[in-house]
């Protein structure tokens, strides 16, 4: 396993870091995704969400040349974990990038229900991470399920999705949760093919029968074989498969050069 390595935008630049602690400073905005031999899926989308994320912070910094500097560092073979991020300096905010290794992909998880929400930033993702990763070890589980007046909004870490009557359903807007990247990739093949997408309000013990899915950009789709103390789930044969196999056919080269281009 390689090292993680920490850079800061400094001057315009990409600068390793070898004198700070990589974890100082309160993370304002934070974004990561799995890169695979130089390909990624959705990555406009999280430079979409980074990009909006930071200018509420700080208009001055200029995230798509920070992204396209740290994106010119991953190594074009092997399996990536990249992460942006802007974190409390000063009166300001300091951008930083984390050049890591990417863990292993699960394909299945095991859920359960939180019995208290710790986000205070439903909208960005970053703020809260260390205390939804906090949640996800005290429950000993392999996702938490976040609820909102008793509804379903997100797990700590993804998000939820679930099939009934062959139906993709997502949790409604009037849910308050982050802007996820897997879930609305998966969503535009669902629609390409003409199948039906519905908004729904539920609470976990109206998943009982359902096929229910965690979304992440590092696992992809991970299938729920068990939902503790909660609903019994269904696995359909095969359908994980091929949607697994629709989203890994979304993922494309990047380069530095194309993401200057869309700035």
């Amino acid at each position: 396993m390689v090292e993680p390595r920490v850079f800061r935008w400094a001057n315009g630049s990409v600068v390793e870091e070898d004198w700070c602690d990589p974890h100082a400073g309160s993370i304002r905005v934070a974004d990561s995704w799995l890169v695979v031999d130089g390909c990624a899926v959705s990555l406009e989308r999280h430079l979409e969400r980074f990009a909006t994320s930071l200018a509420a912070v700080d208009s001055a910094l200029d995230a798509r040349a920070f992204a396209a500097d740290a994106i010119a560092m991953i190594p074009a073979d092997g399996r990536w974990f990249p992460r942006l991020e802007a974190i409390d300096y000063g009166e300001g905010a300091l951008l930083r990038f984390h050049l890591r290794q990417a863990p292993t992909a699960l394909t299945d998880v095991t859920l359960a229900t939180a019995s208290r929400d710790p986000r205070t930033q439903t909208n960005v993702k970053g703020p809260d991470l260390a205390a939804l990763g906090a949640l996800r070890r005290e429950l000993d589980v392999g996702e938490a399920v976040i609820l909102d007046d008793g509804f379903i909004a997100e797990g700590a870490w993804s998000s939820i999705v679930w099939w009934q009557d062959d139906t993709l359903h997502v949790v409604d807007s009037s849910i308050p949760r982050l802007p996820g990247v897997t879930e609305p990739t998966i969503r535009a093949h669902v629609e390409f093919i003409g199948a039906p997408v519905v908004a729904a309000t539920v609470r976990p013990e109206d998943l009982d029968g359902a096929e229910v899915w965690a979304l992440s950009a590092l696992h992809g789709i991970r299938v729920v074989t068990e939902w503790r103390d909660g609903p019994a789930v269904h696995i359909e044969p095969g359908r994980v498969d091929y949607w697994r196999q629709q989203y890994l056919n979304r993922r494309q080269l990047w380069s530095s050069e194309q993401v200057r281009s869309q700035s």
